[in-house]
């Protein structure tokens, strides 16, 4: 959604804000540390497409699998990658998932 022309909306999903952590707030936290431009709601939250690709960064994962892999993927179409900060959370649910991202790299 951050390289996408307009706004993106997830909404909805204000469960998410009461898990192990809020996840919406990871997510826009996540997403601004990259250089995106992302904001909160009560239920959601939305992103501002930019014309250039994410500058890159630190990305603190916060003890969920799922913000150390949208990191690790946003790693990908950055400008100067991300290191993600709890990235061996990752192992609760795909411990491959770095192998397999390598290999999709190197094709």
């Amino acid at each position: 959604a951050s390289g996408a022309r307009g706004e993106s909306w997830v909404y909805g999903a204000g469960e998410l804000r009461h898990k192990e952590t809020d996840r919406i707030e990871a997510v826009v936290d996540a997403l601004r540390a990259i250089g995106g431009r992302a904001r909160a709601n009560d239920d959601g939250f939305s992103v501002t497409g930019v014309p250039t690709r994410p500058r890159g960064g630190r990305v603190e994962a916060r003890g969920d699998h799922r913000i150390a892999m949208l990191g690790a993927v946003a790693g990908l179409v950055s400008r100067e990658g991300v290191r993600i900060e709890g990235a061996e959370s990752v192992a609760v649910s795909f411990p491959g998932f770095f192998d397999l991202l390598d290999g999709i790299v190197q094709r």
